[in-house]
């Protein structure tokens, strides 16, 4: 049996009847105008649910995604204003109001257009990476980072959905801090080799990619600092994982 359509009862809710533009796993978008959208809970109707048990299971699901948008919120809240962050306007019970960002995701932008040039995918990778860094800065761990949860505004960047992040006191050493992911077969989690992982050759950033896989960064602000070396020290090509790069030629 499908669950019901979702909506949101008869709560005060001030976003009741707008229009859906995006829908995800825990959560809808609503649009507010030209400029904003409101992320909300995706919360199902139980009215129609005859079956105590399936009422019980989709309670249990409404309750996760409520809480889903009480942690971002939360995150959005840590994290304040930043360039490579969508704007959050305004939060509530209700919900996430945030700048519209038109072009979509990153993973679509990239399935509908040309490949942008070397210095376009250079400020792209750089702009993430120093976010990544700033965010780390506020005791923040992404938990779903994808291209799909990247998007493209006036040509340029936004980190959006932080629902499964992981709020850190501002105290904590995120330096340290472990946070484990099986998404291996539990009976063996295991890294691949060197030689399981795909060739960096030739890519931009390749050398940062392979540190990173073998885990030779301390932190994202190490990234970030060695991202920033190699522009301004070597320009924009430098930035490719080339022979003369691995041989320091």
């Amino acid at each position: 049996m499908s669950p019901p359509d979702p909506q949101h009862g008869s709560d005060p809710n001030p976003y009741t009847g707008r229009g859906v533009i995006g829908l995800g796993l825990t959560g809808l978008i609503l649009k507010l105008d030209e400029g904003r959208v409101v992320k909300v809970a995706k919360v199902y109707q139980l009215d129609n649910i005859e079956s105590d048990d399936a009422r019980s299971d989709m309670e249990y699901i409404n309750n996760i995604n409520r809480d889903t948008l009480k942690n971002e919120k939360s995150v959005y809240e840590r994290l304040g204003s930043h360039k490579g962050i969508v704007t959050c306007f305004k939060t509530s019970d209700y919900g996430i109001e945030l700048a519209f960002a038109k072009q979509g995701d990153l993973e679509s932008h990239i399935a509908a257009n040309p490949e942008p040039d070397g210095s376009s995918k250079t400020d792209w990778i750089v702009s993430l990476i120093s976010t990544f860094s700033y965010i780390h800065s506020r005791g923040v761990l992404v938990d779903d980072i994808a291209l799909r949860n990247i998007l493209v505004s006036d040509g340029r960047l936004k980190l959006a959905d932080f629902g499964q992040s992981i709020l850190l006191p501002l105290t904590a050493d995120v330096d340290t801090r472990v946070h484990k992911y099986y998404f291996f077969d539990n009976s063996n989690p295991q890294w691949p080799t060197a030689n399981e992982l795909p060739s960096t050759h030739g890519l931009f950033f390749g050398s940062i990619i392979r540190k990173c896989w073998s885990g030779e960064y301390a932190s994202a602000s190490s990234v970030n600092a060695e991202a920033q070396i190699l522009l301004t020290h070597n320009g924009h090509m430098r930035a490719y994982d080339s022979a003369a790069t691995m041989t320091g030629t």
